[in-house]
């Protein structure tokens, strides 16, 4: 009976997690590289857990005054020099597999603005930048007449990055876990490997 139980609740969990998407929205985002303050003070940031295409099981807003209360920016120097001395590299796998993240969205609007010390650098990247942005728009947006974004080049001879977001993003729980999954793969196979090597190195000098 309890066995029976449990295995209807396990049911009912995957039926839900497979319809349950995550869904961000960003308000009015902006960031400045050539200002003191780079990033604005009025954003918002919605996340929700969407279930069914319907009902929202979660809903957490983020702005200035939650990450100022949360003491975010304390706890990412933290971990950021904890990064550092521990000497953690970035693997390229965990960059190619979290770029292979599938997303959906119906509401964009993007400004960029960018300059480098080059103007002929500044020339190149913006047209790089707007056909990679058009591409993964093609491939991830419901609705083209709800999509805006425009890359434009700022010759000022320095370094400069200006953006203006908002958005709303979905991205389904099923793609989240798959890529958590391959990338707890690969670091299993890693850590073997490396077990593996030690052992042989230890053993050759019997």
């Amino acid at each position: 009976m309890v066995f029976l139980f449990i295995s209807i609740l396990l049911s009912i969990a995957t039926i839900i997690f497979l319809h349950s998407k995550i869904r961000i929205e960003i308000l009015n985002f902006k960031f400045y590289s050539n200002k003191t303050n780079h990033i604005n003070k009025n954003y918002k940031f919605i996340i929700q857990l969407i279930i069914f295409n319907k009902i929202r099981a979660v809903n957490i807003e983020i702005n200035k005054n939650a990450i100022e209360k949360l003491n975010l920016k304390g706890k990412f120097e933290k971990t950021k020099l904890k990064f550092i001395e521990n000497n953690v590299k970035i693997d390229s796998n965990i960059i190619k597999n979290i770029s292979k993240l599938q997303f959906k969205t119906n509401y964009l609007n993007l400004d960029i603005n960018l300059g480098t010390e080059n103007s002929v650098y500044t020339s190149l990247l913006v047209p790089i930048i707007s056909g990679i942005i058009s591409y993964i728009l093609s491939k991830n947006s419901y609705n083209e007449k709800s999509i805006y974004y425009k890359v434009e080049p700022i010759y000022y001879n320095q370094n400069i990055f200006n953006i203006q977001l908002s958005g709303i993003f979905e991205i389904k729980m099923i793609h989240i876990i798959n890529i958590i999954y391959i990338l707890n793969r690969k670091k299993g196979v890693k850590n073997n490997e490396r077990t593996s090597n030690r052992r042989s190195y230890d053993y050759s000098y019997e």
